[in-house]
């Protein structure tokens, strides 16, 4: 039988590195995608059924070759966790312009590429798309300008993705998280 294949982001540590291990104990394949290379090599380097794959979500000609990657060395995709993302805090003033496009491209645009890129690929199998948003897009607080922006639109663009996607038998998910180790 073969194992089905999720494809986590930021899967070298926290949320994403925990979500790789709960696929793997129940017997899927797992493409773990990171952006800072040795520590996801480092993460990856113990577990089995895994393919790391260092590239930035937030970078088209990157998430097409990451899916290139993980299709040529797993075959499919049945689910993905899009989990990557850049959590910058600080007040209002002092966040640049720059600093802004940084959390959007990675939080949000990140998400709406990767997913994009892997439709044809969950639609073959009824996959699922879980996005990864925050307790800080549903409640302001102070110093999240950009961060809880950022998961609030990711909330908002999983529910155009399950509307638009739930024709083709692909499920798409938020969870929300609080404060994490």
């Amino acid at each position: 039988m073969t194992r089905p294949v999720a494809l986590v982001t930021g899967a070298a540590r926290g949320i994403g590195l925990a979500t790789t291990k709960l696929f793997l104990d129940e017997g899927w394949q797992v493409a773990m995608i990171d952006i800072d290379g040795p520590e996801l090599q480092r993460a990856a380097d113990p577990l089995e059924n895994v393919r790391a794959v260092e590239g930035d979500v937030s970078d088209p000609d990157a998430v097409a070759w990451m899916i290139a990657q993980v299709t040529t060395q797993l075959g499919g995709i049945n689910a993905l966790v899009n989990n990557a993302g850049v959590a910058d805090f600080g007040p209002m003033e002092e966040t640049t312009f720059a600093r802004w496009k940084r959390v959007m491209a990675n939080n949000l645009d990140g998400p709406f590429l990767m997913t994009q890129a892997c439709v044809d690929l969950l639609a073959d199998g009824g996959g699922a798309v879980v996005n990864i948003t925050s307790i800080s897009g549903v409640r302001a607080s102070t110093l999240r300008l950009a961060y809880g922006t950022s998961k609030a639109a990711l909330a908002h663009l999983t529910l155009q993705q399950a509307a638009e996607l739930g024709e083709f038998g692909i499920r798409v998910n938020a969870v929300a998280p609080g404060p994490v180790d």
